[in-house]
């Protein structure tokens, strides 16, 4: 299929790229992108918000969970292999609560940790390798998130965040599989 071989060359160009930032580069970016996602007011609103540990070279978020971690509450995702699926779990310790799990992901420990319900959510944080300017967005390839999102629906919005270079014009899509985002927080705008 056309789509899938654009997909994979994508995905390894852009994964390329951000494996390739310097611990600097991804810090001066990371910060730039969460401080205009923590001045929205959408996420001075939300008080039960889905984000995620990063992977190297993803947008780092967690100084900013830090940070609100007494304000808000911060739930993560936790991969079922067997379902395809996720599960979210309230953590309170961002060093305490988390183990790697599948795909050398950090997750939470479901003993240390609380369920929470997707409807609880007011607002998800959304990684991807990349997304295009109609919200559209390209992930890892193992669809679980395009597989969880499709289950979301108002009032929880679904921010995607990333670098400048992870936003592209178009990207190829598979319209009954591949979920779009609400908004898209980048260093330097918002979609």
């Amino acid at each position: 299929m056309a789509i899938s071989g654009e997909k994979k060359e994508l995905r390894a160009k852009l994964l390329a790229k951000l494996l390739s930032l310097t611990t600097e580069e991804l810090k001066r970016r990371s910060d730039n992108v969460t401080e205009r996602l923590s001045n929205l007011p959408l996420y001075k609103k939300a008080k039960v918000i889905m984000a995620y540990f990063p992977l190297k070279g993803e947008v780092d978020i967690l100084g900013m969970i830090r940070k609100d971690l007494k304000m808000k509450r911060f739930c993560f995702p936790v991969m079922d292999v067997a379902k395809k699926e996720l599960q979210v779990f309230q953590v309170s310790n961002l060093e305490d609560d988390f183990a790697v799990g599948p795909f050398g992901v950090k997750q939470p420990l479901p003993l240390r940790t609380k369920r929470v319900s997707a409807s609880e959510i007011d607002m998800i944080i959304v990684p991807a390798l990349a997304f295009d300017r109609e919200k559209n967005r390209l992930g890892r390839g193992a669809g679980f998130y395009d597989r969880f999102l499709k289950h979301i629906h108002p009032p929880t919005h679904k921010v995607g965040i990333a670098f400048d270079f992870q936003i592209c014009d178009d990207l190829p899509i598979h319209p009954p599989f591949d979920e779009k985002v609400d908004l898209i927080v980048s260093e330097h705008f918002t979609i």
